[in-house]
């Protein structure tokens, strides 16, 4: 009987644990989403289409992820139109070593009317939601790794590492372009961030509106130490 009633307290105290830490580990796969892409061109200005930049940035962060030894994937490789619920469903469905955890980026640029508007910014979710893990588009490994948790459990963590991985984007931006404008972390409701089940972020590298910073992104130099700096931001979660 005592026997027994230890092997209970550490019973309930791994599955304490557990419940605790749904997004232990490290990085084991990054969801890489180019925003927008085929008919949807997203913002246009200074003779640059937004969808050709981010889909350009995506692939080196793509490159600079896997030279590190990190998983990563594309939601869309080419000029491809994408519902937002598809690019979801691809990162929903995507296979990952189940030690570690995934997480979401989407790469945008902004625009604004005045051109002097400038600067980085990185978004989160906006509040809380339920999470439909279990959908067609879910992976067996997402559904086994998270099954056992709440949606209450694991909106509050993948909340807080979400908020961890855009601070630290910030910082490495900081570190990488300390002449650039940091505009912060802020939340909004983006259906990318809404319905993806892991730590996810969107993040806007400059404004095409803005000449100097168009002539800055469209530099290859520039995308490859900007993935370098999102990369650098992962390893440090």
């Amino acid at each position: 009987m005592k026997r027994l009633l230890v092997f209970l307290c550490i019973l309930v105290a791994s599955l304490s644990t557990l419940a605790a830490n749904p997004y232990s580990g490290d990085v084991s796969l990054v969801v890489i989403d180019a925003g927008h892409g085929g008919s949807d061109p997203g913002a246009m200005a200074n003779s640059l289409v937004e969808k050709d930049l981010t889909l350009s940035i995506s692939l080196a962060l793509e490159q600079e992820l896997e030279k590190r030894g990190i998983d990563a994937m594309l939601t869309r490789e080419d000029d491809t139109f994408l519902e937002l619920q598809e690019r979801c469903d691809i990162a929903n469905g995507a296979d990952f070593d189940v030690s570690g955890y995934p997480v979401f980026i989407s790469i945008h640029i902004n625009s604004a009317s005045s051109p002097s508007a400038s600067g980085f910014e990185v978004y989160t979710r906006k509040a809380d939601r339920r999470i439909a893990m279990l959908s067609e588009a879910t992976s067996d490994r997402l559904a086994l790794k998270y099954s056992s948790y709440t949606n209450t459990q694991l909106n509050s963590y993948e909340m807080k590492v979400s908020a961890q991985l855009a601070e630290n984007i910030c910082s490495a931006f900081a570190s990488a372009f300390p002449d650039v404008n940091m505009r912060g972390v802020k939340s909004e409701e983006f259906w990318v961030l809404n319905a993806t089940w892991m730590p996810s972020v969107l993040v806007e590298v400059g404004f095409i509106s803005n000449a100097g910073e168009a002539r800055r992104m469209a530099d290859d130099g520039f995308q490859r130490t900007l993935a370098s700096a999102i990369a650098d931001a992962l390893e440090d979660l």
